[in-house]
Formats: structure tokens, sequence, C-alpha cells
């Protein structure tokens, strides 16, 4: 894997936060934000792939009617209780 440095601009207070973390978890500055764009670029990529499908079951007209969900889920959790 290759890395290219890249700069990222932050303001003082969230900087002095990384660096405080960055220590407690004794781990350097830059891993733990490379790290965290890491975390944030794949749980947006989760986001939009699941709105896409979300899209295209309406589009096929894939839906469920709120009260049939509500309905389902009950019964489920009530089905967990027991």
């Amino acid at each position: 894997m290759s890395l290219k440095a890249t700069s990222v601009r932050l303001d003082d207070e969230t900087l002095a936060r990384i660096g405080q973390m960055a220590e407690a978890m004794d781990r350097p500055r830059a891993w733990l934000m490379a790290e965290a764009i890491k975390q944030y670029v794949a749980r947006e990529e989760w986001f939009i792939h699941e709105v896409e499908q979300g899209v295209a079951a309406a589009d096929a007209n894939r839906l469920i009617d709120h009260t049939d969900l509500k309905a389902r889920w009950e019964a489920k959790r009530a089905a967990k209780m027991d």
C-alpha cells in the first residue's frame, strides 16, 4: 500500500484534542487522524450504498407499509421477550 502525504487543516482545539487522544492511546497523532478518516470513509460508503439500495427498492415498488413494518417489529420484539 502506498501512502501519499497530504495536509489537513484543523483548528487548534481539535488538533489539541487529537494530540491528547493520541498520547492516551500511545499512538502517533498522524496514525489517529488516518484511522479516523478511514473509519469515516467506510461509514459514509456504507450509508451511500444503503441509500442507493433503498432508492432502487422504491423505484421497483418494493416498499413495506409503515403499519405492517411496525407490526413485524413488535412481533419480533415480543418473541424475544418470551
